[in-house]
């Protein structure tokens, strides 16, 4: 199973938004300036900001930790993600995740927003080596990267997670409704096994 994690129909919901709230800007700005009422048009803008926020948190908010299973594919537009195996490395604390990393695009490509955890609950822990995912895949290819993960004793039940949600930074994502880098909205991931 193939999971987009960049739908077009919310991006376009977003880029209207954007329009009309541009558009009755001016309009505002317009006949502010003619010494014209503006304040229907005020609450309209303010009223279209509010709904369309209260949508962006109620569908983050609504929507469930998604779980995928071994072999399901996590795509960012034309780059996808795919967990092969988990295992245990030489010490008990050690965990080795092999993805395979591809370009459904006609032009060579990396991520350069990827990131890869390891999360039990709220807790995260970072690969040694992140950078391996920010590799250059050729057109229509796939390669694979080893990520070496150090796991906390009692870690408890864990999820492997990659993501183009950039924390901290504000990327369009955070405003478009559905994707993983919008506020409350969780994050699909691989169940990997538990202390």
């Amino acid at each position: 199973m193939t999971i987009q994690m960049n739908p077009a129909a919310p991006q376009l919901v977003m880029l209207l938004l954007v329009v009309a709230t541009i558009v009755l800007i001016t309009w505002i700005a317009f006949r502010a300036v003619r010494s014209r009422p503006v304040r229907v048009l005020a609450a309209c803008a303010g009223g279209l900001v509010a709904l369309y926020a209260m949508a962006l948190v109620g569908v983050s908010l609504a929507g469930g930790t998604e779980n995928l299973r071994p072999g399901d594919v996590k795509c960012f537009d034309e780059w996808c993600a795919r967990m092969v195996s988990a295992q245990r490395g030489g010490t008990p604390s050690a965990l080795v995740v092999q993805v395979d990393l591809s370009n459904r695009g006609r032009n060579a490509q990396k991520s350069v927003l990827a990131r890869a955890f390891i999360e039990a609950g709220s807790k995260r822990v970072w690969p040694q080596n992140p950078d391996d995912l920010h590799v250059l895949v050729s057109p229509a290819g796939s390669l694979e990267v080893n990520l070496r993960f150090v796991l906390p004793a009692q870690f408890g039940v864990q999820r492997f997670v990659v993501t183009e949600a950039a924390s901290g930074t504000l990327t369009p994502g955070v405003v478009v409704i559905g994707d993983e880098s919008s506020p409350w909205h969780s994050i699909a991931g691989w169940y990997v096994g538990s202390d």
